[in-house]
């Protein structure tokens, strides 16, 4: 692609590069610059890349960034240059997002179940190649589900995910917005037919350090939305000047008239009304359904067409997944990893369980150091008794990040400590009975755990399964 059409739509403040320079990719990496790519230098949470423009230079690439190199070379400067890291990537890929009708949900939790619930409605409806999914646990592009290693990709696979579904067919685009994309303006050259705030509670405050710069940074979606609807029971999303979506009084409400183990049902009222069932249990997958039939209703689809599609939806993986112990105990895995999603989670499994219900859970290190005492006042007002242990510790020891937890737990509260996971997860299968119910709660759908000397391969379902058979209980993570 030559020059002058990849900077399309980019605002150029200074330039000594040739219009008809032949660009072969557009990174911001300087690792991955190679001979005729743009280098995108910007500065990020822990580096500026800035800093890496002679690296850049040695391997032959183009500077795009905000400051004038100082050093002689071909250069592009931009107002912006993480706005311009994505225009790039996007005009790389023939501009998918002009392509396709744009969805996308924000908020602290519900996001990946949300956006789930709509693609299955629009699949459901208009064929499976009609959408391309993008979030925190895959992405589905053609039907094809493809790993995920951030809510919202680099834009370079971003808009890359989002070409192979037009060249597939799709006329779709269902997105996960994160805080982070949103701040690194990873989205920048999208605009939404649509796009929602679930709700908004106490998660990444060490990168954002107060609950108002998380909310503005979420706030970054409205612009980019022709229309957008927020939670109106959320503290901070009813702030919002907008329609909203309510359990109680709003413009998009859901009545419910079942709650169980087997799932919910209630009634939707929005532009027109519907009855709703869905196989998934627990009041904020309410939430999260009325959230993704506000959106179809406002791309057009008959409510009563969404609403029979949701029907068949199924669980996220990790998100309220259900299992059986041996010993009869029910089983949950769920990826709630904030004291908000804490407490639902453990409200559901409440609703659900006929004996004791027991909280399995951990923080995860080189985080948000507040939320541990929050989630450990959670687990211990909640539930019955509480395993408390490692989740992704990273460069931190375990047992201090166990120390801060226990700062909320009460005094009073039933709980242990195992910095093993794995043992941590036996411990509380060994202890429960029929009738009792075990949250496994902040892993999800991962399938790693993280500490100080890397990355190990870590199963939650697979050490169900092992106990189950009578398997492998040793310590390790090597599942």
């Amino acid at each position: 692609m030559i020059l002058r059409d990849i900077l399309y739509g980019v605002p150029v403040l200074e330039t000594n590069a040739e219009p008809d320079a032949d660009v072969k990719d557009v990174v911001n990496n300087s690792d991955k610059t190679t001979p005729g790519a743009l280098f995108c230098a910007y500065r990020g949470e822990h580096k500026n890349g800035e800093e890496y423009i002679k690296d850049a230079l040695d391997r032959k690439g183009i500077i795009v960034s905000e400051h004038k190199p100082e050093c002689g070379c071909k250069y592009i400067t931009v107002p912006d240059a993480k706005a311009a890291y994505a225009e790039l990537c996007a005009n790389l890929y023939d501009a998918p997002q002009k392509k396709l009708r744009l969805f996308a949900v924000t908020g602290t939790n519900g996001k990946t179940t949300t956006t789930s619930m709509l693609y299955h409605v629009i699949t459901k409806i208009k064929g499976e190649k009609s959408a391309v999914l993008i979030g925190g646990v895959g992405n589905i592009v053609s039907g094809v589900s493809h790993r995920s290693t951030q809510t919202t990709p680099d834009p370079h696979e971003l808009y890359r995910y989002l070409s192979e579904g037009v060249r597939s067919g799709a006329d779709y685009g269902v997105l996960e917005a994160s805080s982070h994309a949103l701040d690194y303006k990873k989205l920048v050259p999208c605009r939404f037919d649509a796009g929602a705030m679930t709700n908004l509670t106490e998660d990444h405050l060490d990168y954002h350090k107060t609950l108002d710069n998380y909310f503005n940074s979420k706030k970054q979606l409205i612009p980019l939305c022709d229309k957008f609807v927020s939670n109106g029971d959320d503290v901070y999303t009813k702030r919002i000047d907008c329609p909203h979506f309510s359990l109680y009084d709003g413009d998009f409400t859901a009545k419910i008239t079942r709650l169980d183990k087997n799932g919910a049902e209630f009634v939707y009222h929005g532009m027109k009304s519907a009855v709703c069932k869905i196989g998934v249990c627990g009041k904020f997958n309410v939430y999260n359904a009325l959230t993704a039939l506000c959106l179809a209703e406002l791309a057009g689809f008959d409510v009563k067409d969404a609403s029979s599609a949701l029907s068949s939806f199924d669980a996220v993986a990790g998100r309220f997944e259900m299992h059986k112990s041996k010993n009869g105990a029910d089983i949950i895995i769920d990826y709630a990893h904030t004291p908000d999603a804490l407490e639902n989670a453990l409200i559901a499994c409440r609703q659900i369980c006929r004996g004791r219900l027991i909280c399995v859970f951990g923080c995860g290190g080189d985080r948000d150091r507040n939320k541990r005492r929050l989630m450990g006042a959670v687990s211990s007002r909640l539930a019955d008794f509480t395993v408390i242990t490692a989740d992704n510790s990273r460069s931190e020891d375990t047992a201090d990040i166990i120390k801060d937890i226990l700062k909320g737990v009460d005094k009073n509260a039933v709980y242990t400590t195992e910095e093993n996971r794995k043992n941590a997860i036996i411990k509380a299968l060994l202890t429960a009975k029929e009738g009792d119910t075990v949250l496994l709660a902040g892993k999800g759908h991962e399938d790693y755990e993280i500490d100080k000397n890397g990355t190990h391969p870590f199963s939650e379902a697979r050490i169900i399964k092992d106990f189950n058979c009578g398997g492998n209980r040793n310590g390790n993570n090597d599942i």
